[in-house]
């Protein structure tokens, strides 16, 4: 398998450390990776095999293709133009933070918005909509604090603020990581290692990101992101007991 990337960057939005785990992870499996490569076309073979003719790198030879290329809004023929929307360059209904358009009775939430294209946030926005115009406690979505994970092989996840992200924001920052191997993977024989992370604000101690890589990270990070939601210190991770023997245990054993 080749992984083809046009720059130099995978799964930007997460935290470095994690991803360059990831990759090394992937390369021991035999994937391969070409950074600063473009398609130029696709070349279908008799053989039904298809020439992927790059820029960058060398031709590749598959019988294969996956694209990952993004997502557009799906705003064309809803009327946007007929009724005075804004529309932005992508085709996103513009909104402010109370999901309200330019035109004051219309409003939208979700993909369309083109903010943050995940099913959880899209009815958090309904519910934030429907708090605050009907159900009258004035309510807005926290986009700071949004879990994520990419179910790779392991997967990793993360929440809050990565390493560079809090460097760039607040100045000060502490870092904790856990490097360890699985006892599943001890178990098996095997030598891929898990990593851990909290990114903690200098000054007060508390824990503004999570990122992991490992088995059932993002099983384990939706328990995280409450913490993290909750403003809570690095002493909070502590002061917690350790459910042993868990993978998740990590978490409050970084000293």
């Amino acid at each position: 398998m080749t992984l083809v990337n046009r720059t130099d960057v995978l799964l930007r939005g997460y935290d470095q450390q994690v991803v360059d785990r990831l990759i090394q992870i992937s390369i021991r499996k035999g994937i391969e990776f070409k950074f600063h490569a473009t398609i130029e076309a696709i070349e279908k073979r008799n053989d039904g095999s298809l020439h992927v003719r790059m820029t960058g790198c060398d031709d590749i030879h598959t019988d294969q293709i996956l694209f990952a290329v993004g997502r557009q809004p799906n705003t064309e023929g809803l009327g946007c133009d007929a009724a005075g929307v804004d529309v932005g360059e992508k085709g996103e209904i513009k909104v402010d933070a109370d999901n309200r358009t330019n035109v004051p009775s219309i409003f939208a939430v979700g993909d369309v918005t083109n903010r943050v294209q995940l099913t959880p946030v899209a009815i958090r926005e309904g519910q934030a909509f429907a708090d605050t115009f009907f159900g009258k406690k004035p309510h807005q979505v926290d986009y700071d604090c949004i879990p994520s994970a990419v179910f790779s092989h392991p997967p990793l996840a993360g929440v809050g603020m990565t390493e560079g992200q809090a460097r760039n924001r607040l100045g000060t920052v502490k870092t904790f990581t856990s490097d360890f191997r699985p006892m599943k993977n001890v178990l098996a024989g095997r030598n891929e290692r898990s990593l851990y992370k909290l990114v903690l604000d200098g000054e007060t101690d508390r824990v503004v990101g999570v990122h992991m890589i490992g088995p059932d990270a993002p099983e384990i990070m939706q328990a995280a992101a409450i913490a993290v939601k909750a403003r809570l210190k690095k002493s909070d991770f502590d002061a917690t007991v350790a459910l042993h023997p868990t993978m998740s245990e990590e978490l409050v054993l970084m000293r």
